[in-house]
């Protein structure tokens, strides 16, 4: 905070609530503005974006209610923009575009795009947002399926100045146009991010003018010391401690053997916290490795949601939070280690590993495990009914672990996602598929003096041939742990039904062909339990 700016913090708290609530709404009209021009389901109904606003150090200064993963990677995101274009060369109207893994992004069909926002004609910061588009080319459709290099996951693209001054460069949109399946809509979903960052600046604009922008830019620092303020506090009270643990994933596609090893040890001194993953296995041959910001995205989740999940989350929660996490590892992948899986699976298996070591100190306060994941499954192919091409992303949700204060909840996505439900109905008249069952299995969550949530079962039946199918999931083998002595979840299945035989898909698999008749039906696993049943 510099000492020349007002300090509203402490001098004129009503004013510098009224002006950080008002950064903290702007992040959700820019979600509104782009959920209402989007042409993707996965964003306009499921929601399956973030937004948010960095200060000039690429510090997260405020941001949705939207997608931990996205969110926890923001500033890392806008770092790299900025190691690309210096602060001196951004001008109004700018634009810059990326999705590289090894540069700020988390993994390739999250397209992040930064935009400057000015106040008074200085550069103020940043608006940030972070659509998942349901293509960016690659082997499969939907861009999610299970390979051994990065390159055969789609169009990999580093931070490249896409509008100057206001005018959008149209041969690189073009480029990456060429490079995705159903480009109409990838274009309709940029234009959409677009409409977003215009609705963040004149917002910028009105507060600059309303309350000037030394007085907003200083918020902007302010609201970051609050939050480590808050920190700092609720540390303060919780004894010092060292905790272990880990967990193997249920492996990566390709390798039938591979069970990699994630690894961590907390510890936790006066106000600071030190993540430390040494020790976990080697990046491995297929998708499930997680390039660091997914790694700092999971820690910094389980940060705020250990510590109440009502702080104001900013950098300033992450200020005195160390991570460590050896270069090359399945914590930090390198290149060209495939990635598309780390952000939906890998980084919920990491964050209920993070919830384990934690328990051994804190059991009152951390939820038993969680389905572990997002559930991916992608569809992809020709429409019969229209002879259009089609690309469908879906999650599915599953068990969240219970609490000491009461049973987990079921079928809903847990931790490092956050979107919503994708209604059956408009699914089927997009896409040539039938849905005969979406429901509740019941009692999967683990028993215990709270219940663990219990996960869905989803199945479907292609109406087209040569529909490409993928399945991208967690918790087949390792089930969701139970907490303070309660059981652990049911383990999840994904199953392919053709001509009456039942084929067990394991954890990750495809791209499938499936013909009109033959079905998909996705398991969830239950949530782990928490305390001894009485």
């Amino acid at each position: 905070m510099n000492a020349s700016e007002p300090n509203l913090l402490d001098t004129d708290p009503v004013s510098f609530e009224v002006i950080k609530n008002a950064l903290y709404a702007l992040c959700a009209d820019m979600k509104s503005v782009i959920m209402r021009t989007s042409f993707s389901p996965l964003l306009s109904l499921s929601a399956d974006l973030s937004c948010a606003l960095l200060d000039t150090g690429c510090n997260v200064v405020a941001q949705g209610v939207d997608i931990p993963v996205h969110l926890g990677a923001a500033g890392l995101s806008g770092a790299a923009a900025v190691r690309a274009f210096p602060l001196e060369s951004w001008s109004e109207g700018d634009a810059v575009l990326l999705n590289d893994p090894y540069e700020g992004g988390t993994h390739l069909p999250d397209m992040s795009l930064v935009t400057p926002l000015f106040g008074d004609h200085a550069l103020m910061g940043f608006a940030i947002s972070r659509l998942h588009w349901p293509d960016i080319g690659g082997i499969a459709a939907g861009s999610s399926s299970v390979c051994d290099d990065i390159i055969k996951e789609g169009l990999r693209i580093p931070p490249v100045r896409i509008v100057e001054k206001g005018v959008t460069r149209n041969d690189l949109l073009q480029l990456i146009l060429a490079n995705v399946r159903i480009p109409q809509d990838r274009l309709g979903d940029f234009r959409a991010a677009q409409a977003g960052h215009a609705r963040a600046t004149e917002r910028v604009a009105a507060l600059c003018a309303r309350y000037g922008a030394a007085v907003v830019r200083a918020v902007m620092a302010q609201t970051q010391v609050y939050s480590a303020r808050l920190v700092q506090d609720r540390l303060s009270k919780l004894a010092d401690a060292v905790v272990d643990h880990e967990e193997r994933l249920d492996g990566d596609g390709i390798d039938a053997n591979c069970r990699p090893l994630i690894k961590v040890r907390i510890t936790k001194a006066a106000g600071s916290l030190h993540v430390d993953f040494t020790g976990s296995s080697p990046c491995v041959p297929g998708p499930i490795n997680a390039p660091y910001p997914v790694t700092c995205a999971a820690v910094y989740y389980t940060v705020l949601s250990f510590l109440g999940g009502d702080i104001a989350p900013n950098a300033g929660v992450y200020a005195d939070v160390k991570i460590t996490a050896p270069v090359g590892s399945i914590v930090n992948a390198t290149n060209p280690a495939p990635v598309v899986a780390a952000n939906t699976e890998t980084s919920n298996r990491m964050v209920d590993i993070l919830f384990g070591a934690l328990a051994k100190a804190w059991p009152e306060v951390v939820p038993g495990g969680s389905y572990g994941s997002a559930c991916v499954y992608t569809l992809g192919g020709l429409d019969p009914r229209s002879g259009r091409r089609f690309v469908h992303y879906e999650t599915v949700g599953g068990g969240g672990g219970a609490t000491s204060y009461g049973p987990g909840a079921n079928g809903i996505r847990v931790h490092m996602g956050n979107t919503m439900n994708l209604p059956i109905e408009n699914v089927e008249a997009q896409i040539p598929v039938r849905f005969t069952d979406y429901s509740i299995v019941r009692a999967s969550g683990g028993a215990g003096r709270h219940a663990g949530g219990s996960g869905v079962r989803k199945s479907l039946v292609s109406l087209a041939d040569g529909v490409q199918a993928s399945v991208l999931g967690e918790r087949t083998d390792t089930p969701a742990r139970g907490a303070a002595g309660a059981h652990d979840g049911a383990c999840a299945r994904f199953t392919l039904i053709r001509d009456g035989r039942r084929i067990d898909l394991g954890a990750k698999s495809g791209p499938h062909s499936l013909n009109a008749g033959d079905g998909l039906e996705l398991t969830t696993a239950g949530g782990g339990g928490w305390g001894a049943a009485s």
